[in-house]
């Protein structure tokens, strides 16, 4: 039985990307393409009939419709360019979703594995619905690391008193793979994440992002450590 039936998963598959041509159609694994190889991963957790393609494109939905999940065209505006704002996109690709969570997950990130995705679930059912101590998810990685803005260090003391790494106060970098609300206030507040979400930690390899050409490669280059299991 599928644990998570209450979670509508969302993959937003916008096919103009303005820095990298088609990426979504790039081939990754065997005879799957990026969006048919997220497709599969998150198949081994969840259901075709709770796995949501948005897009505005008609290749998309042959996909869709080749691999037993459901696809929803978006409004013409929302699409478009960036004629909308992230909000207007959310709150138009949620809206008609039939369950009352949802989780976001990017194209991408093709190396987040099947069990983040699962222990990601779990984590929200638990600390954001049931027992409430969060109020959605979100995948970063945490950084222990050094930091500066041009007006000097941001997180430690660049002097004789340098504090030592592990002792560095935690911060986050979202790697904007996977995202998870529920519906009402997303819709109310125009955004899939509020103001105390948990910080689901996933691997360094999990955040590696296709944004051009040279992502893409290293994503390929990376894949053979990737574990599916």
């Amino acid at each position: 039985m599928n644990e998570f039936t209450g979670i509508s998963v969302v993959i937003p598959v916008r096919e103009g990307s303005s820095r990298l041509k088609k990426k979504f159609f790039l081939p990754y694994h065997e005879k799957l393409n990026l969006v048919e190889w997220k497709i599969d991963q998150l198949k081994r957790l969840q259901s075709g009939n709770r796995i949501f393609l948005s897009s505005n494109s008609i290749h998309v939905k042959a996909i869709a419709d080749n691999m037993g999940v459901e696809f929803i065209p978006p409004k013409s505006y929302l699409s478009t360019g960036h004629d909308a704002s992230l909000s207007e996109v959310i709150k138009g690709v949620i809206n008609d979703l039939p369950t009352e969570h949802f989780a976001w997950v990017t194209v991408v990130l093709p190396l987040m594995k099947p069990s983040e995705y699962r222990e990601a679930f779990q984590f929200y059912l638990s600390k954001v619905v049931e027992n409430k101590i969060h109020d959605s998810l979100v995948s970063v990685n945490l950084l222990k690391e050094y930091f500066w803005s041009d007006e000097g260090p941001l997180n430690y003391r660049a002097d004789r008193h340098q504090t030592i790494s592990k002792e560095l106060p935690n911060i986050y970098r979202v790697t904007n793979g996977l995202y998870m609300r529920n519906k009402e206030a997303t819709l109310a507040e125009g955004y899939f994440l509020g103001s105390k979400p948990f910080m689901y930690q996933v691997s360094k390899i999990s955040s590696v992002d296709i944004d051009g050409y040279e992502g893409y490669q290293i994503s390929l280059a990376m894949k053979e450590f990737y574990d599916e299991l």
